[in-house]
């Protein structure tokens, strides 16, 4: 009875990985023939290829930074709206209306919104500044890896309070008045009982937003396609560009395990950590 399952399971995700990882040890490129057998040398060409670990960095920037940003205002939105708050039901539709969103629809979205002549945002600091404001928000480095972080922003926070929210709403309100009543400040209860309580909801709700911002493709594809440059370059879009694009498939198989080993040493890492505390 299970066997059309496991067919499925075989066929849909362990034949592909079992796949990539024997081509990665071939030469598979339109200019070599024959695809011969290459070892490790596609994994060397990987481990010594700047532009490789460039985008391995660019790709942990943006991690770091929007995940941390998106945490604390997810955060900071939830406790606003824990308990009975008019209008909540509301506000908690139009949030999470962002996350239901298709990624490319974003993408698209922004793009319009960072454009330099015709996009609102210079047009409202346009206001603010009293004078026209032109920003080339994609064509120029920092301003790229702004509008990155800020379309990602928008996107996934919502997913953050919808989370953080659940947690803060599952503390007994008894263990608040109990340390108000010994002298405890909003702070010291904030941090002394809501923190330890929600910390395994936090854990959860971090890990599962770093794995999906390490995987980054769509927002970057559309908005600023790895630009300018390579500034905005992630890892998902290296490999992408690497074996959709030049056809280097084993040199993009190789690529993938070796992010695929970096990721797993994480994850195994932060789980450990998490069933630790």
């Amino acid at each position: 009875m299970i066997a059309p399952s496991m067919a499925l399971m075989l066929a849909v995700g362990i034949f592909p990985l079992v796949f990539s990882l024997g081509i990665s040890f071939i030469r598979w490129e339109p200019k070599v023939p024959g695809r011969p057998f290459v070892g490790l040398a596609n994994f060397k060409d990987i481990l010594t290829s700047l532009e490789y670990w460039k985008a391995m960095w660019t790709t942990t920037i943006i991690v770091v930074s929007g995940v941390t940003i998106e945490f604390f205002f997810g955060l900071g939105l939830a406790l606003l709206m824990v308990g009975h708050v008019r209008g909540k039901r509301y506000f908690l539709a139009l949030l999470i209306l962002p996350v239901m969103m298709v990624p490319v629809v974003v993408g698209y979205t922004w793009r319009m919104l960072w454009h330099p002549a015709f996009g609102p945002i210079n047009q409202v600091l346009g206001w603010f500044a009293g004078h026209r404001v032109t920003i080339s928000w994609l064509t120029r480095p920092k301003t790229a890896f702004v509008a990155l972080i800020v379309t990602e922003f928008w996107q996934w926070t919502p997913f953050m309070f919808l989370v953080l929210l659940a947690g803060l709403s599952s503390v007994n309100p008894e263990l608040g008045e109990a340390a108000s009543i010994d002298g405890a400040s909003k702070w010291q209860t904030f941090w002394k009982i809501t923190i330890p309580v929600i910390s395994p909801v936090v854990m959860v709700v971090i890990l599962i937003r770093t794995i999906e911002a390490l995987k980054i493709f769509d927002i970057v594809y559309v908005v600023t396609h790895g630009g300018p440059g390579l500034a905005t370059q992630t890892i998902a879009y290296y490999l992408y560009k690497t074996g959709a694009r030049f056809f280097r498939m084993s040199h993009t198989a190789a690529g993938s395990w070796v992010f695929l080993i970096i990721l797993a040493v994480i994850i195994t890492l932060a789980v450990r950590q998490f069933q630790k505390e």
